[in-house]
């Protein structure tokens, strides 16, 4: 059994606060990087979404996804692992299984699923490899880039990771060496955050000092899961921002249709899985999940059978979170909807859904 310090007030695990900070503009930085901003999100509608993606393309996104997540995991993780312990390592002063006991132990308490170490080799030649099992990995392709990058950050270097699932929903990760191809460094930059002030003060835990909204989300560590007991919704910590510059990608690469083919997806994923209005309906209680998961400071929200009309301020995974709206909206008041958003050069996002047949306000461009 996994043995973790956890809050005796609000049952968060220790090392899940310590790790992070919730800022007053809505986001989440590792507190080790705080140029490194992160989300707390939901997590079941990710590879869906992404296999939608590839197939209405008729394209595979996977090495896309993989390569983004590899490189935004190595900036985090490069943080989180002591400069003199990599130095060791590289010099093979220290076995790299060393830190994969601790490495494991934090994916299960950031809700990553249940790991297992299979075993390695490590000669810094071309027949050096690491196997890992993960039963129930929170998304295929991005653990892929998620291992990846640990191991860039640990021993430097690119890695590839092939995976293949060995029993219904365990699946094993093996690694080796590779070099990413220079033009999807160009097109798929990893940008420092940047941050800009909010008005959001979240509530805190009187004893640990994390956000007091997180007594209402359950751990189970041994299983590396994180549910929102509210919603039943299955929860990881991740890097929304990285999948805003996959999506940005695969836009030059496909074409300037893909943002409304992500949305789309997203809605339809949204109106196959229980949701209330109620989610979006409570202004303050949607501004308070929205910062909780890093996805930005919720400024204005109105709804109503006639349409909705939101602006959200420092936005990440702003594509996912147009989409949900819109499915959350046409599943309260069944009507189709048609949609509007804008997302400044500043991240904040404007979005407008109306019933079929009705016309756009002026508030929705400007």
């Amino acid at each position: 059994m996994l043995h973790v310090l956890s809050c005796e007030e609000c049952g968060v695990p220790e090392l899940f606060n310590q790790s992070h900070v919730w800022l007053n503009n809505g986001d989440i930085v590792q507190k080790a990087n705080p140029r490194a901003r992160l989300g707390f999100i939901e997590c079941d509608d990710l590879d869906p979404l992404l296999q939608n993606i590839g197939d209405i393309f008729g394209i595979s996104v996977e090495h896309m996804i993989v390569n983004v997540i590899a490189r935004a995991t190595a900036a985090y993780m490069n943080q989180m692992i002591p400069k003199d312990v990599r130095e060791n390592i590289i010099c093979k002063q220290i076995d790299p299984k060393v830190l994969a006991a601790p490495i494991l132990h934090y994916c299960h308490i950031v809700g990553y699923g249940k790991y297992e170490y299979l075993g390695s080799r490590y000669k810094r030649d071309a027949d050096d490899y690491s196997k890992f099992k993960v039963t129930k990995p929170f998304s295929v392709p991005i653990v892929a880039g998620s291992i990846a990058g640990s191991l860039t950050a640990m021993i430097l270097g690119e890695h590839e990771v092939t995976y293949k699932e060995v029993s219904t929903g365990v699946y094993e990760f093996t690694t080796s060496w590779t070099e990413y191809p220079e033009e999807m460094k160009e097109k798929i930059p990893v940008l420092p955050y940047d941050h800009r002030d909010g008005d959001i003060d979240l509530e805190r835990c009187a004893t640990c000092g994390g956000p007091k909204a997180f007594s209402s989300y359950r751990w189970d560590l041994d299983a590396g899961l994180v549910f929102n007991e509210q919603t039943g919704r299955r929860m990881v910590v991740s890097g929304p921002e990285a999948l805003d510059h996959l999506f940005k990608a695969l836009e030059e690469e496909i074409g300037k249709t893909l943002p409304e083919v992500v949305v789309e997806a997203q809605r339809i994923f949204t109106k196959t899985r229980p949701h209330s209005v109620n989610e979006i309906s409570d202004e303050n209680n949607f501004r308070t999940q929205l910062a909780l998961m890093g996805l930005g400071n919720l400024r204005q929200m109105k709804i109503d059978p006639g349409g909705l009309l939101m602006r959200i301020d420092n936005a990440a995974g702003s594509l996912m979170t147009v989409g949900k709206v819109q499915g959350i909206f046409e599943l309260a008041f069944d009507k189709r909807s048609a949609i509007k958003w804008e997302l400044s050069k500043e991240g904040d996002l404007l979005v407008e859904i109306i019933p079929l047949f009705k016309q756009f306000s002026p508030a929705a461009s400007q």
